[in-house]
C-alpha cells in the first residue's frame, strides 16, 4: 500500500465493503488512524480517528501525535478487537499528544452574564434614541400643519373654520379644519372626495379613500394610530393632531349668550374665519394645535386616550356654568387605566376620541387648556357632543409638543402651571385673562396676557 493521504480512506471503503457482503464479521470493530497532515518543522503528524463498525464509520475527535520526524505520512492502523472490548487509541501512545480544550460551564455562564449586562445598559438607551427620534418626527408633522394652515392664510386671507361645509348641496356644518387643509398638505385628490360627502363620515363607495391615514396627522410615538377607527362599521383614519379651543369647557354649538353655551376662546370658531391679526396676545404666546393619542378602541377606560363620564350628575358642579375641574383629576387610577364603576361614579363614554380626522366636533378634533396635558378626558355627557374637559396628551415622556400661531413647535410638560385649577364660571361670563395659569393664557389669543415659556 502506497504511504500517501489517499491509501487509508480507499483501505476503509474496502472494509465498508467487507462487511456489507460477509455480515457474519459485524460483531467485529476496526479502529483506523488517518494522517490528514504533516509539520516540516516539529515532525508533528495529525491523524483523525474513524471507528467503523458493522459497515458504518463514526468520525471521532482529531488527534496530534509527535513523532520526531520519523512518522510515515499516510500510514494506516487497523485493529481488529472484540466485540464489546475497547479500540486502542492510536494516539495514546505517544506522550506528545494533546486533546484541544473547550469551555467550562462556569466560563459560558459568566460570558452570557457579561452579555446580558451589556444589553440590559444599552437597551434602554437605544429606546431612547429610538423614541427622541419619533418624538422629532412628530414635531415636524405639528410643524407641517401649521405651515400648511400659514399657506392656507397667504391664499384666502384667513386661517381655517373650526367648522364649515363641504361642497355638497346638502352637507351639514361638520367638517374641521383639516378638510380644509388637505389641498395645502399634498392631498388634493382626497380632497376632492370629501368635498362631494355630505357628512364627514364616508359612505360605502367613500370607504376606502377616507380609511388611508394621512402621515402628516400620525405622530409616530401613537403606536395605536397606525390602523384606522371602526365607527359604525366603517374604517376611518385617524388623526393625532388637534385645534386649540382655549381655556372654555367647550359644547359643539354656535350660540352665545344667555343660555350659557361658552364661545371658544382659541383660534378656531364655528364657520368664522379668523385671520392671524386675531392673536392679539402674539402668535408666539398663542397655541395653534397640539397631539393627543388614538385610543386601542372605542368606549376604552385608558387614561390616555379613554374619556371618563360621570354617572351622578351632582358630582360635577354645573349650576350658573360653573364647572369644577377638580373631580376630573381625582379619578382614581389603576395602572394605565381609570377605575370604571364601583365606588367610581365614573364610566367610560362610548365614543372614539380623535376617530374622524375630518369630523369638526371637539371629540374628534379639539383639545382646551384647562386639564394640563396626559390629565383624563372628562364629561358629563352621555354623547358625542358633550361638554367636558378635553386634553392634550402623547406617549412622550412627561409632556406634548404643541405648534404656536407663528409656526413654531415646542414641547410642553405636564407640570405646566393652571393656577390650582378654580372653580371658574363659563360661558358668556368668562372674559380677559385666562384663570387657568400659563397653560390657560397659551391657549387665548386676546386674553389680554403675554405669557410665553
Amino acid at each position: 500500500m502506497k504511504n500517501s493521504p489517499a491509501s487509508p480512506v480507499r483501505l476503509a471503503s474496502v472494509l465498508v465493503v467487507f462487511f456489507q457482503f460477509f455480515p457474519e464479521n459485524k460483531n467485529l470493530t476496526v479502529d483506523i488512524s488517518l494522517c490528514v497532515g504533516y509539520s516540516r518543522n516539529t515532525g508533528a503528524v495529525f491523524f483523525n480517528s474513524q471507528t467503523i463498525y458493522g459497515g458504518n464509520y463514526e468520525r471521532f475527535t482529531q488527534n496530534h501525535v509527535n513523532l520526531g520526524g520519523g512518522g510515515k505520512i499516510g500510514s494506516l492502523a487497523a485493529t481488529l478487537t472484540e466485540p464489546g472490548a475497547l479500540a486502542p487509541d492510536a494516539a495514546s501512545s505517544d506522550t506528545g499528544s494533546a486533546n484541544k480544550r473547550g469551555f467550562t460551564l462556569v466560563e459560558l455562564l459568566v460570558v452570557i452574564a457579561i452579555i446580558g449586562m451589556l444589553i440590559a445598559l444599552l437597551l434602554p438607551a437605544v429606546q431612547a434614541a429610538r423614541e427622541a427620534a419619533r418624538r422629532m418626527q412628530c414635531s415636524n408633522h405639528m410643524k407641517q400643519w401649521a405651515l400648511a394652515a400659514h399657506n392656507h392664510h397667504d391664499t384666502y386671507g384667513i386661517i381655517p373654520a373650526m367648522k364649515t361645509k363641504s361642497r355638497h348641496t346638502n352637507s351639514v356644518l361638520r367638517f374641521g379644519a383639516n378638510y380644509s387643509l388637505l389641498p395645502f398638505m399634498e392631498q388634493p385628490a382626497l380632497y376632492e372626495i370629501a368635498a362631494e360627502m355630505e357628512n364627514p363620515w364616508p359612505t360605502v363607495d367613500q370607504n376606502h379613500a377616507v380609511s388611508q391615514n394621512i402621515p402628516t396627522l400620525r405622530c409616530p410615538s401613537d403606536s395605536y394610530g397606525k390602523t384606522p377607527a371602526v365607527i359604525d362599521s366603517r374604517y376611518q383614519a385617524v388623526t393625532n393632531i388637534l385645534i386649540c379651543r382655549g381655556d372654555t369647557t367647550t359644547h359643539d354649538s354656535p350660540r352665545r349668550g344667555a343660555d350659557g353655551y361658552a364661545p371658544t376662546r382659541g383660534m378656531f370658531y364655528w364657520d368664522e374665519e379668523r385671520g392671524l391679526g386675531f392673536a392679539q396676545d402674539g402668535t408666539s404666546n398663542t397655541i395653534l394645535i397640539s397631539e393627543t393619542v388614538v385610543p386601542s378602541a372605542r368606549g376604552t377606560s385608558e387614561i390616555r386616550g379613554g374619556i371618563a363620564r360621570f354617572t351622578t350628575a351632582s358630582t360635577l358642579d354645573t349650576t350658573d356654568w360653573y364647572h369644577d375641574s377638580n373631580p376630573c383629576m381625582n379619578i382614581p387610577k389603576t395602572g394605565r387605566n381609570f377605575t370604571v364603576g364601583g365606588a367610581s361614579p365614573v364610566a367610560a363614554l362610548d365614543r372614539w376620541r380623535n376617530g374622524r380626522f375630518l369630523d369638526g366636533r371637539v371629540i374628534y378634533s379639539s383639545f382646551n387648556t384647562i386639564l394640563p396635558p396626559n390629565a383624563i378626558n372628562c364629561v358629563w355627557q352621555d354623547n358625542e357632543n358633550s361638554l367636558g374637559f378635553y386634553v392634550a396628551s402623547s406617549n412622550h415622556s412627561g409632556g406634548v409638543n404643541t405648534a404656536r400661531v407663528d409656526g413654531s413647535v415646542s414641547f410642553i410638560t405636564d407640570s405646566i402651571g393652571t393656577n390650582g385649577l378654580p372653580l371658574t364660571r363659563q360661558g358668556r361670563f368668562l372674559q380677559g385673562i385666562s384663570p387657568y395659569g400659563i397653560w390657560g393664557a397659551l391657549g387665548t389669543p386676546q386674553g389680554g396676557e403675554s405669557r410665553s415659556l
